[in-house]
């Protein structure tokens, strides 16, 4: 199996370095770039890297740049997908496209997999949900909580 190339997005910051050296220490992922957030000649950069995945770092994991960068590798490459991290939260976004045929009964096949996965998903962790019974919050009439 042949090295998942990484090509590296990110605004030129401590943590876009941090997260490039971190995809250097791993002798099986062929890291390249990084490229810069606003980099404008990424489709042809993209193009010739012919990478197996896109991550993009930023620090804020919602920032404009980073969501309108998204959508265009997307859009010019569908099979591509981009991984999206940032410091504003611990956590990996993932965006892929998968193409499926266009049959009516595909379509609900679709719906039905896309809903078990979301349904998925969004099921509460057992360890917090066993914290949240043990620890009920108090709050308010209207709904805020109180001072201690």
């Amino acid at each position: 199996m042949s090295k998942p190339r990484v090509l590296l997005i990110c605004s030129q910051h401590l943590f876009g370095e941090s997260v490039e050296t971190i995809l250097r220490s791993k002798d099986d992922v062929e890291l390249v770039g990084p490229l810069g957030l606003n980099n404008p000649d990424l489709h042809r950069q993209l193009l010739v890297a012919q990478p197996s995945v896109v991550v993009i770092a930023d620090e804020n994991l919602q920032s404009e740049a980073a969501a309108e960068l998204t959508k265009r590798i997307i859009e010019w490459y569908p099979d591509l997908s981009v991984i999206r991290t940032g410091l504003s939260e611990n956590v990996f976004r993932i965006f892929s496209t998968h193409t499926e045929p266009a049959g009516s009964g595909n379509l609900f096949d679709a719906i039905y997999d896309c809903t078990i996965r979301n349904r998925k998903a969004n099921e509460p962790d057992i360890l917090t949900s066993e914290i949240d019974k043990s620890h009920p919050t108090t709050t308010t009439s209207d709904g805020s909580l109180p001072n201690p």
